[in-house]
């Protein structure tokens, strides 16, 4: 007769304390980091740790930008971004059952280039603390490094004037096949988000009132073709999801095509 795999079960009441668990129990935790698409528990974990009650799941706002917990909802963030045209990125990508449940956390760890929502959060320049990384990372390092198994603690979101967002996919209920995002910095510089592809991309910075970001952005599709579009649509239809985006901000002399 088989023993029976013996798991114990803990629900830490601050982010430290996870994260002495973390440090104390190197790859035996199963984290419970809210809403998820494949609830599993791996072989070899032998502790549960709930993290409903570290406090993970709280925004913050203030001069500075906005504190987001790793365990909020996409609905949450919602509320939190308080854009329409962010509003619109995640209605895109998913249904509202979907975005009361799914946490942040976990969709960070399943999210792709193809993702409406990741567009715009590059663009906004977070900085991810996670269980690997407390000390924070750039989001972009957090998506491209090794994130198997590990667990968003908190995004910060400098301050930042205004995101806009457009898209264009096969039919209204796709996923985008081209998306673009602009988000005005506090300084008045111009972030660039894309995707629409597998591939995450970082994008560009706009400085130069008389750069239209065309050359940039046509590059960035240079070699994006795949079984949804050619990288010669991509192309045609970017400069132009870009130019939206750039009007929509007010950006003087940029205007629609």
């Amino acid at each position: 007769m088989q023993n029976e795999r013996k798991i114990q079960y803990v629900r830490p009441a601050s982010e430290d304390e996870v994260l002495r668990l973390h440090k104390e129990h190197p790859g035996q935790i199963k984290f419970l980091a809210g809403g998820t698409f494949k609830p599993r528990l791996e072989e070899d974990k032998s502790l549960l740790v709930d993290l409903q009650d570290a406090g993970l799941d709280q925004v913050e706002v203030n001069e500075d930008g906005i504190n987001i917990g790793g365990l909020i909802t996409l609905k949450e963030l919602e509320d939190a971004i308080n854009s329409s045209d962010f509003r619109k990125a995640v209605s895109m990508e998913y249904g509202l059952n979907v975005r009361n449940t799914l946490s942040l956390s976990n969709f960070l760890a399943q999210a792709n280039g193809r993702s409406p929502i990741l567009c715009c959060l590059l663009g906004m320049q977070p900085l991810v603390f996670s269980l690997n990384k407390p000390e924070g990372q750039r989001l972009i390092e957090y998506l491209r490094g090794p994130s198997a198994g590990d667990v968003v603690l908190r995004l910060t979101i400098p301050e930042f004037q205004k995101l806009t967002f457009e898209a264009v996919g096969r039919s209204p209920k796709d996923l985008p096949i081209v998306c673009v995002a602009a988000t005005k910095r506090s300084d008045n510089m111009i972030e660039v988000t894309y995707g629409g592809t597998v591939d995450i991309q970082e994008g560009f910075t706009l400085s130069d009132l008389d750069d239209d970001g065309a050359e940039q952005i046509l590059r960035a599709f240079e070699l994006a073709g795949d079984p949804w579009a050619t990288a010669e649509y991509r192309q045609s239809v970017a400069p132009v999801l870009l130019s939206r985006v750039l009007q929509k901000l007010e950006v003087p002399g940029k205007e629609e095509e």
